[in-house]
């Protein structure tokens, strides 16, 4: 595990959301638009999970 990888960044996860969510609103209601806007939630959840990731390694520093 590398703490330093944008794959720990809740920012990185944050913004892949974003992105994903414009390319979405760039659709017709349809499957594909669905798609993606599931895909933007999962990078939501990826966000929260690295947040949570550095909250746990922070408190690891201090003990």
């Amino acid at each position: 595990m590398n703490p330093k990888s944008k794959l720990y960044q809740p920012d990185h996860w944050r913004g892949r959301a974003e992105a994903t969510r414009k390319k979405a609103e760039a659709l017709a209601d349809g499957k594909p638009r669905d798609r993606l806007l599931k895909i933007a939630m999962e990078y939501d959840k990826l966000a929260l999970r690295a947040q949570v990731w550095q909250t746990r390694s922070g408190e690891d520093d201090v003990a």
